[in-house]
């Protein structure tokens, strides 16, 4: 079959799947309402609003809703367990929906100097690699979905930017410190393992 005939069957795939409604479930829906939510994130970090009702303050508001989207991961993933809607598109978009929310939040603690430049540094060339290697993983069609590594990486950085929306003031702090270095040492082991895997995986 010729590149162009490969590629005119993928695209009629894609489209049946779209079409038959397929993807449209609420394992889907909460991925991509993931994403969505670190927009709201960023303008209540960025631009407080005043008069919030019960008195609740933008940082708190703001990491209550960080903390909902973050919990839509384990959601979205039990629901599709659950419902038998286990897709390579899911494994595909639930990772990504995972880096929409992270990576635009944390260089928005870093503008507010709540977080080192280094750091995010580190977490966007991590999050890049792995992103170019599920590519490559799609494009010759293998799976890559996450590993206990990475659910690590997620779980360590969802505390330490939880923590450091919560608690601002307290950036300097020996725990908040802690927190950081730690998520950023296993974001670190977490590339490394993913980089074995690719290369065992993908790249064999």
């Amino acid at each position: 079959m010729t590149l162009q005939g490969k590629y005119g069957e993928l695209a009629g795939v894609a489209k049946q799947s779209f079409f038959s409604g397929k993807w449209l479930n609420l394992s889907n829906f909460l991925t991509a309402l993931r994403a969505v939510l670190a927009l709201p994130i960023i303008l209540l970090l960025l631009y407080p609003l005043e008069n919030i009702p019960y008195d609740i303050s933008c940082q708190t508001l703001a990491g209550l809703i960080f903390i909902f989207a973050a919990l839509t991961d384990k959601l979205d993933g039990y629901l599709a367990r659950k419902n038998d809607q286990v897709t390579r598109l899911g494994q595909f978009l639930d990772p990504l929906a995972d880096k929409v929310l992270m990576i635009p939040v944390m260089i928005t603690l870093w503008s507010l100097n709540l977080l080192q430049w280094w750091v995010v540094l580190i977490v966007c060339s991590r999050e890049i690699m792995v992103s170019i290697f599920r590519v490559i993983g799609v494009r010759k069609g293998v799976s890559f979905p996450a590993s206990w590594s990475g659910k690590a990486k997620m779980f360590s950085q969802i505390v330490a930017v939880s923590a450091l929306i919560l608690f601002p003031s307290s950036s300097s702090e020996f725990i908040i410190e802690f927190l950081i270095y730690a998520m950023t040492a296993i974001t670190v082991f977490s590339g490394i393992d993913y980089l074995f895997r690719a290369k065992r995986e993908i790249f064999q």
